[in-house]
């Protein structure tokens, strides 16, 4: 069993979804949670964000498996909010071991009937949201010459598709945000990788089927198409183990890889 004994994690976009089942994972393995979520609506994308009361439950669910859990709000655009999140974390715990740039958001529509404000927020949510959070730990980690940095991209980040070019363009910027910070941050110690999920089972999906008025089974029929394995997503913790092994010391040799958990999305 990969084991975080002790370690002290820190998940953006922790309060629901991929981050919830991420934070749950590393606390079962034996680690210490930092979790940090805006935890309001944004003006796009064009369904639900996470609530205060997602954030309280995470916190519960990791403090269930024994483990200390540290629950911040902050959005991960605005440079002081997370500086201040680090800051707390680092006081809190001493240390960050584990990074996990994991807030993102997503919408569908074609490129030239996007907003500017709808593009932009798009890319900061999901590319700029990536790099703050490192910024602000990277010294940190530089100051005991090791650490872990993942970041969720998506299958969109390695193709291109059709109706999420702002999806992808944001998405594609991880990759190459991690790769050069791979290339960075291996003198120090410091690994960095990129995950890519196929579509996850998690309150976004149906977010994205509720803002284009599709039937949310309708939906999910037709982008089971996309896989090559039947199944129209990939279950949360099915990214977590991915997102529990690179940041575990049997991956310690591991960076500046895009691990994908795509179902087989990416062969066709």
């Amino acid at each position: 069993m990969v084991s975080l004994k002790d370690k002290i994690c820190l998940i953006t976009g922790g309060a629901r979804g991929q981050g919830r089942a991420h934070a749950v994972a590393m606390a079962r393995a034996g680690a210490d949670i930092v979790l940090v979520d805006v935890c309001k609506d944004l003006p796009y994308p064009r369904y639900a964000l996470a609530r205060p009361l997602d954030l309280a439950e995470t916190k519960r669910l990791v403090e269930a498996e024994g483990r200390r859990a540290l629950a911040l709000v902050a959005d991960v655009r605005k440079s002081a909010e997370v500086e201040t999140a680090v800051k707390t974390a680092l006081e809190t715990f001493g240390h960050v071991d584990v990074l996990v740039c994991n807030a993102g958001i997503t919408d569908m529509a074609n490129s030239w009937d996007l907003s500017e404000d709808e593009w932009d927020i798009m890319i900061d949510v999901n590319l700029k949201g990536c790099w703050l959070p490192t910024k602000f730990t990277i010294p940190s980690m530089i100051a005991r010459g090791k650490g872990r940095i993942i970041m969720t991209s998506s299958v969109a980040g390695l193709r291109g598709l059709a109706g999420l070019a702002h999806y992808s363009a944001a998405k594609h910027g991880v990759v190459g945000l991690a790769r050069s910070l791979a290339l960075e941050l291996a003198p120090h110690g410091i690994t960095v990788n990129t995950v890519h999920p196929t579509n996850v089972d998690t309150p976004l999906l149906d977010g994205m089927a509720d803002a284009a008025s599709l039937d949310r089974a309708e939906f999910r029929a037709a982008i089971a198409r996309n896989n090559v394995m039947s199944t129209p997503a990939v279950g949360a913790e099915d990214v977590a183990n991915a997102v529990l092994w690179l940041a575990s010391d049997e991956a310690r040799y591991v960076t500046g890889q895009a691990l994908a958990v795509d179902a087989g999305m990416l062969l066709r």
